[in-house]
């Protein structure tokens, strides 16, 4: 079981300033409002970014949805700002029939994440466990479209470039190790379902970042103040994936025809890979400064993670510095997202230069940078 005393980690609507823009133009959604319209939607980890985000589209949009949050302290701050909120633990043992009860389609964006500090137990129960019962409960209650967030880490240090669906899993950490099992357990049940039952549908977002998003904002500081330094050559892959795109791959998991999507798993991202050094070059000429040339070897720095994890976690403290974090500077991150287009009419409408220069606008309007 989470912990429920500790206290809740930034809220999606507390520390993104309604009064400033959340993004660039929108999509032209007139088309997909009839297919949208009529229906009750449910949107876990609502406070976090990606389910904040969709949270606020789908409202945006006059349609019928709640969202769900940990603690009751976040969906104070989302029914303060108009928005229908619940609380519902992905850990807990209650039922949540409740919840699900006459809603027509569920987003499972919760999830544990990264928690260092945290036990593989605590991972499972959520990102499995808890993943796989809230689909059998929304099966159960009538619910007609279950969307689960899954990630591309699933993949972990891709063994193909780029990786598709089909490719070797590799999980490299806890996280994405019990990401991929709840999503494979998930679809397990999906292939058990009767031909007219629930239509369920994975998600598998890359590297999200845009407004209001506060993992990637280290780096665009680190890069933007000068203290930034590459760790190892920068030849290593990432991909990146703007958070309108992915908004719009939910809706389209949503609206697509069942046979397309029940029981499939689809990767999403952004325009193309980049090198570590092509995304630094791109982040530095977007926000106008100049990047270092010097890089860092990466075996003391590997040292410096493994001392700090060890020294941490007795006191179950997050460590300054992780393995996990050094990975970031080590593994290919480069992914196929032809089956999305094939089957969701999926299109990445945002450049890795257009998303990285709204990102540093957002930021610097919203003075996080």
């Amino acid at each position: 079981m989470i912990n429920k005393t500790q206290q809740p980690q930034s809220n999606f609507f507390e520390v993104a300033d309604p009064a400033v823009e959340m993004s660039g133009p929108s999509y032209p959604l007139c088309d997909w409002k009839k297919e949208l319209a009529g229906k009750r939607y449910l949107v876990t980890g609502a406070a976090g970014f990606i389910g904040g985000h969709l949270l606020r589209r789908l409202s945006e949009l006059d349609l019928d949805v709640t969202g769900t949050v940990l603690y009751s302290e976040e969906a104070e701050i989302l029914r303060a700002r108009g928005y229908s909120a619940e609380v519902l633990d992905l850990a807990s043992n209650t039922g949540w029939e409740n919840h699900l009860k006459d809603v027509d389609v569920v987003y499972n964006i919760a999830a544990r994440f990264q928690e260092i500090e945290d036990n593989e137990d605590g991972y499972n129960r959520v990102n499995n466990q808890g993943a796989l019962k809230l689909a059998e409960t929304a099966s159960r209650v009538g619910v007609k479209r279950f969307i689960h967030c899954s990630t591309v880490g699933v993949h972990g240090n891709v063994k193909e470039i780029p990786a598709t669906e089909k490719s070797p899993f590799n999980p490299m950490d806890i996280y994405h190790k019990t990401k991929l099992e709840g999503e494979l357990a998930i679809l397990e049940f999906a292939n058990n379902l009767p031909a007219d039952g629930m239509v369920v549908t994975v998600n598998r977002p890359a590297m999200v970042y845009g407004p209001a998003d506060r993992r990637m904002l280290k780096l665009f500081k680190a890069i933007l103040s000068g203290r930034f330094r590459m760790i190892g050559s920068g030849d290593v892959l990432a991909h990146l994936g703007y958070i309108e795109d992915q908004i719009e791959s939910f809706l389209l998991c949503t609206v697509a025809p069942r046979d397309k999507v029940h029981g499939e798993a689809f990767n999403i991202a952004s325009d193309k890979p980049l090198t570590l050094n092509e995304l630094s070059s791109i982040i530095a000429e977007c926000g106008e400064v100049s990047l270092p040339r010097f890089h860092v070897p990466v075996a003391p720095v590997w040292i410096a993670a493994i001392l700090c994890e060890v020294a941490c976690r007795p006191f179950q403290i997050k460590p300054p510095l992780f393995r996990r974090r050094i990975g970031f500077f080590t593994h290919n991150r480069a992914f196929d997202y032809t089956k999305a287009k094939n089957h969701l009419g999926y299109e990445s409408k945002w450049s890795n230069k257009e998303g990285i220069d709204n990102t540093i606008k957002w930021y610097r309007k919203a003075k996080w940078l």
